[in-house]
């Protein structure tokens, strides 16, 4: 059974015409509740500042909260749009990535699966900076909260979105205990994600050349994060972005449906052996391709947490 943090509250996070719309979380919704329905559903809690604080600097926390418009729309970067109610999404995002670390510590059970559908995505958030759609880092927070526990003392964030985590990356990139491996389409939007950038070890970058297909896409990720990243963790997060899909508008990588099934077999099979999964949205901007990649995704993992 997987545990899914959703709220309808993420309806009300408007941010117009812009990519990042509320069609996402409509056909997330629709996937959820026809393909999902008899498994666990949880409102996710709001994430307070002390909270937030772990990853983003106070005086950047504050900017966000006093910057949010009464009306209209605000631009925390020209891609990061917040709408009146958008605090509340901000806030229910982060929180319910935090609470899944706290349900698995709760569970008595060691292969606990957790889907976090949550909007804006977050993993471009650096500490003191908001970029590519998001002011938090929903990941980020997660893993920091979860490396405090004694329980977590060796982490691994895959990455698979279109777009290089910069901001999950520049947080964790000087702390060893916590992997950050990532397949994104390079050069290309953010201008992160270089083979070349390690952290302290436990930085892993795949960059994909515009065009990447299939065979291709396989072939570099196995190169670069499986047959590289050869440790035992004690929790695996997914920064789950969909947008390397081949109708996706936002880049230029044509993976198909059935990619997103082989890289999160894959990523469970050598790394989640009897672990918790935290799985957190992030990108997907065709509704199609989010709709069955994401499907893929997670029946990896409802068959994981069947076991």
């Amino acid at each position: 059974m997987i545990n899914f943090y959703y709220s309808d509250e993420y309806f009300n996070h408007d941010t117009g015409s812009h990519p990042e719309s509320i069609e996402r979380i409509k056909v997330v919704k629709e996937l959820l509740f026809k393909e999902y329905l008899n498994h666990n559903f949880i409102e996710p809690p709001m994430a307070t500042k002390d909270l937030i604080s772990n990853v983003h600097d106070t005086k950047y926390i504050n900017n966000i909260f006093e910057n949010i418009p009464t009306s209209g729309f605000n631009y925390f970067d020209p891609d990061t749009i917040a709408s009146p109610s958008s605090l509340k999404s901000y806030l229910l995002a982060v929180g319910g990535s935090v609470d899944a670390v706290n349900h698995s510590i709760n569970s008595q059970k060691d292969n606990n699966v957790y889907f976090c559908a949550h909007r804006p995505p977050g993993h471009h958030a650096e500490k003191n900076k908001a970029m590519g759609f998001g002011v938090f880092n929903n990941v980020a927070i997660s893993a920091q909260y979860a490396y405090t526990k004694k329980k977590f003392s060796k982490i691994l964030i895959v990455d698979f979105d279109v777009h290089h985590g910069n901001g999950t990356q520049n947080i964790f990139e000087d702390n060893p205990n916590i992997f950050y491996a990532s397949s994104h389409q390079f050069p290309f939007y953010p201008g992160t994600g270089d083979i070349s950038e390690t952290g302290k070890g436990n930085v892993f970058n795949c960059p994909l050349p515009s065009g990447c297909d299939s065979i291709l896409f396989r072939k570099l990720f196995t190169k670069y994060i499986l047959e590289k990243i050869n440790h035992n963790f004690d929790l695996l997060y997914f920064s789950a972005g969909f947008d390397a899909h081949k109708l996706d508008p936002l880049a230029s990588i044509n993976l198909e449906d059935d990619d997103f099934k082989w890289v999160t077999e894959v990523i469970i099979k050598k790394y989640a052996l009897n672990i918790p999964i935290i799985s957190v949205l992030e990108g997907g901007y065709d509704m199609k391709g989010l709709y069955n990649s994401l499907n893929n995704h997670l029946k990896v993992l409802q068959k994981y947490s069947n076991e």
